[in-house]
Order: C-alpha cells, then structure tokens, then sequence
C-alpha cells in the first residue's frame, strides 16, 4: 500500500488523527445553511481524507445511508458518486447542494446520482468504493420536541429534538429500530455492500462506540465480525479524535465517561 492517510494532519498520543473543525470548510463550499445545524454529519477533512486515501479519479463512490450528503466533494476531485437517502427532508438538502455544486463548477454535471428510497431495496449497485456513517438504533426514536433543560441553557436540545423529527420521518428509518432489528438490517446492507463492490473494491465505515448504562459499546467489534463473515478482508484501521457534539460535551461536564475516539474500518472485497 503506497497512499498515506490523512498525511498533513497532526495525531495526538495515542496515534490518533486530529482532523480540524470544518466549519469554515463547509460554508466555503456549496452546502445549504440548514446543513451545518445538523449535529451527525461527517467532518469534510475526514471525509475528503477518505476518498484520497482509497480512490481515484473516475472510480464511482457510493454513500447508502448519506444524510446531509458530505460524499459531494468527491465530485470535486472527479469521482461520480451515489447517494442513497430515505428521508425526503435530507434528499431535498442533498438535491439543493447538488444544485449549488454544479454552478460552483459546471464540470461536476452529471457525475452525481441522487435516490430517495430505502438502501435495502435499492443496492446492490454497481460501485468501486463505498463510504459511509451508519446510523446507531434507536437514535431519532424521538416523538416530540422537549422542553429546555438546565444541562443544556442554549436551548441546544430543544433544536436537535426539532431536526430529528423533521428528519426522521420514514417509518423505515434504520435509527428509530431496536437493538434486535437494527442489528439485523444492517447485516443486510452490509451484504448489498459487499454484492455492489467491483473485485477489489473497498467498504470504509466510520462508527463510534456508545455508552449504555455506564458501559462502553464496542461497535466496531460487532462490524468486523460480521463484515468478515459476509466475506470481506481487512484493509485498514484507523481513529480520529472526535470529541463529540454538544450532548457529548454536556456529559463530559457532568463527569461521566464518553468516547473520545472515532473509527474508520477499512475493508476490501477480495479480487
């Protein structure tokens, strides 16, 4: 393997990449306003080391599961790239960014793909590389907007409750899933994964463990046991330091254990 990754960014002590805010990135490019309110979307340096790190110009680049739509920059360094979305609210975002895009730089028409629909009905598609976030279960299984807490006096709370209605409208929506059912539908996608892949191709996954009841959940482990069960092999591993959102930062001040770290599996479907 001859590519680095995220080579110009500084690791902290443990080994860890320390991707800079991007803020001021996002808003340098064609992202609606609305997108940069949402608080799980992927950092684009992270996002942009990515798709360096496993592809090249000209090769199809597939997001499953794309929320606000952060896989775009790929069409700024000539990849095609593939959204999949079930909610129509961030579909409308992705279709408005797309519009943005192309008036940024007219070269990207008609390098981006955009589905509404349901990942598990749509894959397999034919692709070389697929990136993605997976949602966590039970994540927008929200049912109204609550009221503002004491732990959070920026009515920082009372905002996300308002976006994870707006945006999680589809029954169908891997995040309002139990632990049980979640578990079993993401071993599918992963499947139509590993069916969409060219020989050769790679599946990066970005996924942070939870804490559950004073417990670390590690996440990471469940996928790579079942990823090298459907049939992938190893490519790389590595973290970033992610020291999370607000909710994260509310519980750290609280003094309770949050997870500092970020992984970004690597694996490849073999030639």
């Amino acid at each position: 393997m001859t590519k680095q990754f995220a080579l110009e960014f500084p690791r902290n002590e443990h080994g860890w990449v320390k991707f800079p805010s991007d803020v001021g990135l996002r808003k340098e490019l064609f992202f609606p306003d609305e997108v940069g309110k949402h608080p799980a979307k992927l950092n684009l340096h992270l996002q942009l080391a990515m798709i360096d790190y496993v592809s090249e110009p000209g090769q199809v680049l597939l997001d499953p599961t794309s929320g606000t739509g952060s896989l775009l920059v790929g069409a700024l360094k000539g990849r095609r790239v593939i959204l999949l979305e079930i909610e129509e609210g961030y579909h409308k975002l992705q279709q408005q960014a797309m519009h943005n895009l192309h008036e940024v730089d007219p070269t990207t028409q008609n390098m981006v793909t955009l589905i509404h629909g349901d990942c598990r009905f749509v894959l397999p598609i034919i692709c070389d590389h697929i990136m993605f976030s997976p949602p966590y279960a039970g994540a927008m299984n929200i049912k109204k907007v609550r009221t503002k807490r004491e732990d959070a006096p920026d009515k920082f709370l009372v905002e996300m409750d308002r976006q994870m209605l707006e945006y999680s409208k589809s029954q169908r929506n891997l995040s309002k899933l139990s632990t049980f059912l979640y578990g079993k539908a993401m071993e599918k996608i992963y499947k139509l994964c590993f069916e969409s892949l060219r020989p050769g191709g790679t599946l990066t996954i970005v996924i942070k463990d939870r804490i559950e009841s004073g417990e670390r959940l590690y996440l990471s482990k469940w996928v790579s046991k079942v990823c090298h069960r459907i049939g992938f092999e190893d490519y790389a591993w590595f973290k970033w330091e992610c020291m999370g959102n607000a909710f994260t930062k509310i519980a750290r001040s609280q003094g309770k254990e949050t997870v500092d770290d970020e992984d970004i599996i690597i694996y490849r479907r073999p030639l």
